[in-house]
């Protein structure tokens, strides 16, 4: 049995595959067992943006000399720093559509090969960016699908309340979009929250800081991923009540915390002290579960 009495399942346990977790950008995240690697949300281009996206313009950084983006500058994956990270996936789960979530998945789907899954409009995006139909499966919410070793509950969700609680998107990217992409026609999409149960865990994770509490209510999860940036105070109790609908999971990870427009190196200091608040609001209520913030490209394996 596992912990408070939940059956362990398959392939858990000291001969079973070591399951591992490494950040892959701000919400972004790669869990492989060696043999199926799954990424959700995986952004590396980590573009600088200004006047347009939400109320946040990227920092100034001393010697940044990276191009800056524009609302009406067509937005550019960087192939490179993708490729420099990412070498094979067998799926792409994404939360939602904006671009710092999905502009690197096209590149990637085309590379590797793997199934995407999202949204209607993440799916349009995936076509327009030459993924093949094959490798797209569009999701609403409240699916459960099997795939072998792996199966996926797709969890209807809320996106952030940005802007000072100002922020509204209901818009879709119509069927026929096929770019340019740009921060003026960045379209959120409808937002997905996703249980994977692989290698006999139960892994939560969220694409940003927002969920319906009636939805994740009794999961229970093994492992939850939460976002924890600074937009999580705009929501009555943001910590509290998830962890006591997820029954306190015994291990979280912090995610979207980081100043996600600076380049992977630079210092990231309010970021992390606004995460440490993070960290207390769980200890408050679940003082025996343990709390990670990642390091960019940080691997983490789940105990046997």
């Amino acid at each position: 049995r596992g912990p408070r009495g939940r059956t362990r399942a398959r392939g858990r346990g000291a001969g079973g595959p070591r399951v591992r977790l490494t950040p892959r950008g701000p919400a972004g995240w790669e869990i492989t067992d060696g043999q199926t690697t799954i990424l959700m949300d995986p952004y590396l281009s980590r573009l600088p943006y200004r006047a347009g996206f939400g109320l946040m313009d990227t920092p100034e950084l001393p010697g940044d000399t990276r191009r800056v983006f524009g609302p009406d500058d067509d937005l550019v994956c960087d192939a490179a720093a993708v490729d420099a990270r990412i070498t094979r996936a067998d799926f792409i789960l994404h939360s939602h559509s904006h671009f710092n979530h999905t502009l690197d998945m096209p590149h990637i789907a085309r590379k590797t090969g793997a199934i995407v899954i999202g949204t209607e409009s993440t799916a349009v995006l995936a076509r327009a960016g030459g993924v093949p139909e094959a490798q797209i499966l569009t999701v609403h919410g409240g699916e459960d699908y099997e795939f072998g070793a792996l199966s996926i509950k797709i969890i209807p969700s809320l996106h952030s309340a940005l802007n000072g609680k100002h922020y509204y998107d209901g818009r879709v990217f119509p069927r026929d979009f096929r770019g340019p992409r740009r921060m003026d026609n960045d379209v959120e999409g409808g937002t997905l929250a996703y249980m994977l149960r692989f290698a006999g865990y139960k892994i939560l994770w969220f694409g940003s800081m927002n969920y319906l509490e009636r939805e994740v209510h009794g999961l229970r999860p093994d492992v939850a991923l939460i976002a924890a940036a600074r937009q999580r105070l705009e929501i009555h109790d943001y910590t509290g009540r998830l962890m006591r609908a997820l029954d306190r999971p015994r291990l979280v990870f912090a995610t979207h915390w980081d100043e996600q427009s600076l380049p992977f190196g630079a210092p990231q200091d309010t970021r992390l002290r606004e995460a440490d608040v993070f960290v207390k609001e769980v200890k408050a209520v679940s003082p025996r579960t343990r709390v990670v913030i990642p390091r960019h490209f940080e691997p983490h394996f789940l105990p046997r």
